[in-house]
C-alpha cells in the first residue's frame, strides 16, 4: 500500500470509528443495556412481592427514606393537588404553581417559559409534583430534635402548617407559614422567590419551654421514578448531582447508578441502611437534575453537613433522593435561633447559574461553590466550555441585532473563526494534497511500470515524495482537530438549554433536535410520516443530503485513492455519513456541513493556486469549453 492509499485508509479509519463507535458506544449499547436491566429488575420485583418484605426503619417524613408509597398507586396530578385543599399560590414570571401546607413542601412548580414542545399551545413544562402521582418530584426541609441519644421529628412532611389567608408568593410578597410542634415549641418560615427560579427559606425556631432543646435541620429533595420525559442520552448526565466534599468537588450518580444500588438492595447484596453515597462539606450544593433542569438544596454556606444520596425500590419503580442533615444547635429556654437555606427549582441556564456561582452581597446572597457544573460540561470541559461561550458571544450580538435565529448564526460564526484558527495548518496541508494530486500521472506511471513488484512500487513512490517534499499524510492533519471540534459542538448541542427549541432558517425549529424533514416521503410533500416507519430509520432530512453532498464534493477535490476497492470506500463513505448524520441534532449538522462548505473553498483556491486542475475544473470545461479564471 503506498502513502497516498495510506492517508485514504486512515481518513477513513478515524472517521468511520468516531462516529460509528461513538453512536454504538453512547447510543445502542446503553440502551440494550438499560433495557435488560429494566426487564431483570422487574423479574425480581415480581419475585419479591411475593414473598413478605421487611419495612424500612426510617420514615417516610425523614430524610432517610423517599417516601411513602400509596395503597392505591399513583393519583391523577390535578387531583393530588386539589385534594389537598391546603395551598399557597406561587406566580411570577418565570414559574407558577403552590406550596402544600402539609409538610410546607414545594411539590407544584410549573416553568412559565418553557413548553414541552415546538407548538404554540405546548403546556408548560412540570418540574415538581406531588409525591404520590405518577411523575412525583418535590422538595421539603424540617428539623430534628434530640430525644436521648435518638432524634425526632420536629417537623417533618407530614407536618400541618398554617399561613395567613389569600397569601400568595411573589417576587415582590413572600409568605409565612407557621408550624406548632407541642409543648411550646414552634417554627415560624419565610418564604421569598426571586425573578428566577431560587428559593430562600428562612426558619425561626422557638423554644417556648422551660428547658433548653437541640436541633437540627434537614433538607430533601425526591423524586418518584424517572422523569415523565426521561431519554436514556449517556452523554447528558441525568440523576443525582451535588458539589460536595472537602473542595466542593461536583458528585455525580445517574439514574443508572442509583438503579443498580436499589436492585442490589432488593437482592441482598447491600444492607437496607446502606446508601448509594455519604459524604460530609461545608455549605455546597445537592439535588436531582434533568436533561436541562435541576431541583438542588443549598445549605447555608457556613453549615457543616452530613449529605446523602439515595435509591430505594418501592411500588415497582426506584425512588431517589438527596438529602443533608446540619449541625445540632441549642436553643435556650424561651429563646430562639434562625437558619436560612436555599431551594434552586428551575432551567439550568449558564448565565444565570454563574451569577448565583459568584453570589450577591447587596442582597445577603452567598456564594454557590461550581454552580455552573450542574451543566454537564462532560471530562473534557475545556473543549466544551470555550466553545459554548463562543457561540453564546454570538448568540446574543445576533439576538441584539432582533434575528430570531441567532444560535443557527452563531454556529455558522463560530465555524469561520474555527477556520480561520486552524487555517495555517490547513494551508499547509492542502498545499500538500494539491502538489499530490498534481503528481497522479507520475504515480500512475510508477504503478503500471512496476506492478509486478510492490515493494519496488512503494520505494518509487516514496522517493517521488521526498523529491517534490510532499508528506503523504498531511491531509489527514486537519481532520484529527476537527474530532475535538466535532464533540464540543456536539456535546454543547447536546446539554445546554440555550440551543433548546432554538429555531434556524426554514423548517429547521430546533437545533437540539434531528432534521425533521425526510427523503422517503418527499420532504412531507407524501401524506405519511416517516418518522414512524421502522423505528425512524427512514428520517434522513434535507440538512444531512446536503451534508453527504458537500461531503463528496471535498472528496472530488481530494487525491483519489488508486486501490480499486479503497476508492470504492471512499465513494461509499459520503453516503454512509448520511444516513447516520441524520440522527444527529440539526445544529450539528449544519455547522459540519457549513464547515464543508469553507473546506472545498480553501481547497479550490489553494488548488489553482498551485496550478492543479480540480474536477471542477474539468465539468466547468465540459460544460461551457473554457478553462476558469485561476485564482490569484
Amino acid at each position: 500500500m503506498g502513502p497516498n492509499e495510506t492517508r485514504n485508509v486512515i481518513l477513513a479509519i478515524v472517521l468511520s470509528a468516531t462516529i460509528f463507535l461513538g453512536f454504538e458506544f453512547f447510543y445502542n449499547g446503553p440502551a440494550r443495556e438499560r433495557m435488560a436491566e429494566q426487564q431483570r429488575a422487574q423479574v425480581e420485583l415480581q419475585q419479591q412481592q411475593q414473598q413478605p418484605s421487611a419495612a424500612s426503619t426510617d420514615s417516610a417524613e425523614s430524610p432517610s427514606a423517599p417516601s411513602a408509597p400509596s395503597a392505591s398507586g399513583p393519583v391523577p396530578r390535578a387531583e393530588a393537588i386539589n385534594a389537598e385543599g391546603s395551598r399557597v399560590a406561587i406566580q411570577t414570571q418565570e414559574v407558577d404553581g403552590s406550596i402544600s401546607l402539609q409538610g410546607a413542601r414545594i411539590d407544584d412548580l410549573n416553568l412559565r417559559q418553557y413548553r414541552e414542545t415546538i407548538e404554540r399551545d405546548s403546556p408548560e413544562v412540570t418540574l415538581l409534583s406531588p409525591i404520590n402521582t405518577e411523575f412525583g418530584h418535590d422538595a421539603f426541609f424540617g428539623w430534628e430534635t434530640q430525644n436521648g441519644e435518638s432524634s425526632a421529628a420536629l417537623s417533618d412532611a407530614r407536618s400541618q402548617w398554617t399561613a395567613p389567608e389569600g397569601a400568595r408568593l411573589t417576587t415582590s410578597t413572600p409568605v409565612t407559614l407557621t408550624f406548632d410542634a407541642g409543648n411550646g415549641r414552634t417554627i415560624r418560615r419565610t418564604i421569598s422567590i426571586d425573578e428566577h427560579f431560587m428559593f430562600t427559606i428562612t426558619d425561626v425556631v422557638h423554644n417556648g419551654t422551660s428547658a433548653p432543646i437541640s436541633v437540627r435541620p434537614f433538607g430533601t429533595v425526591r423524586r418518584d421514578g424517572l422523569p415523565e420525559h426521561y431519554k436514556n442520552l449517556p452523554i447528558v448526565h441525568q440523576g443525582l448531582i451535588g458539589a460536595v466534599g472537602p473542595n466542593n468537588n461536583t458528585r455525580q450518580d445517574g439514574f443508572r447508578a442509583a438503579d443498580k444500588h436499589a436492585r442490589d438492595r432488593v437482592r441482598g447484596r447491600v444492607g437496607d441502611d446502606e446508601r448509594l453515597r455519604d459524604f460530609t462539606t461545608q455549605g455546597g450544593w445537592l439535588g436531582i437534575t434533568e436533561h436541562y433542569w435541576l431541583t438542588a438544596i443549598i445549605p447555608d454556606q457556613n453549615e457543616r453537613i452530613s449529605g446523602y444520596f439515595d435509591a430505594r425500590t418501592q411500588d415497582s419503580r426506584n425512588d431517589y433522593l438527596a438529602a443533608y442533615r446540619g449541625q445540632w444547635r441549642d436553643v435556650p429556654a424561651g429563646g430562639e435561633i434562625t437558619y436560612t437555606q436555599r431551594l434552586f427549582a428551575g432551567a439550568k441556564r449558564y448565565e444565570m447559574l454563574r451569577t448565583y456561582e459568584a453570589g450577591d452581597a447587596e442582597h445577603s446572597q452567598a456564594p454557590i461553590p461550581r454552580f455552573d457544573d450542574a451543566i454537564d460540561w462532560g471530562h473534557f470541559w475545556f473543549l466544551t466550555r470555550p466553545f459554548f461561550a463562543m457561540l453564546h458571544w454570538f448568540g446574543q450580538i445576533f439576538a441584539g441585532w432582533g434575528i430570531v435565529f441567532n444560535f443557527g448564526l452563531a454556529i455558522l460564526a463560530s465555524t469561520v473563526v474555527i477556520k480561520g484558527l486552524m487555517f495555517p495548518l490547513v494551508y499547509q496541508s492542502f498545499k500538500s494534497m494539491a502538489k499530490m494530486r498534481g503528481l497522479q500521472p507520475k504515480m500512475k506511471e510508477i504503478q503500471e511500470r512496476y506492478a509486478a513488484d510492490k515493494q519496488r512500487q512503494q520505494q518509487e513512490v516514496l522517493k517521488l515524495y521526498q523529491t517534490e517534499k510532499i508528506n503523504p499524510v498531511a491531509g489527514c492533519i486537519p481532520m484529527l482537530f476537527q474530532i475535538p471540534v466535532f464533540f464540543a459542538l456536539y456535546k454543547t448541542l447536546s446539554v445546554t438549554i440555550e440551543m433548546r427549541q432554538e429555531p434556524f432558517v426554514g423548517w429547521i425549529h430546533d437545533l437540539s433536535a434531528r432534521d425533521p424533514t425526510s427523503l422517503f416521503n418527499l420532504f412531507g410533500l407524501l401524506p405519511f410520516d416517516a418518522s414512524t416507519l421502522l423505528g425512524g430509520a427512514l428520517m434522513i432530512g434535507l440538512w444531512p443530503i446536503f451534508y453527504g453532498l458537500s461531503m463528496w464534493a471535498l472528496q472530488a477535490l481530494s487525491p483519489p485513492a488508486t486501490d480499486p476497492t479503497q476508492a470504492q470506500i471512499m465513494r461509499l463513505m459520503p453516503l454512509m455519513f448520511t444516513v447516520m448524520f441524520a440522527a444527529f441534532p440539526a445544529g450539528l449538522v449544519i455547522y459540519w456541513t457549513w464547515s464543508n462548505s469553507l473546506s472545498i473553498l480553501q481547497q479550490y483556491v489553494i488548488m489553482r493556486r498551485q496550478g492543479v486542475e480540480t474536477q471542477l475544473d474539468k465539468f466547468l470545461k465540459k460544460r461551457f469549453g473554457q478553462e476558469p479564471t485561476a485564482a490569484g
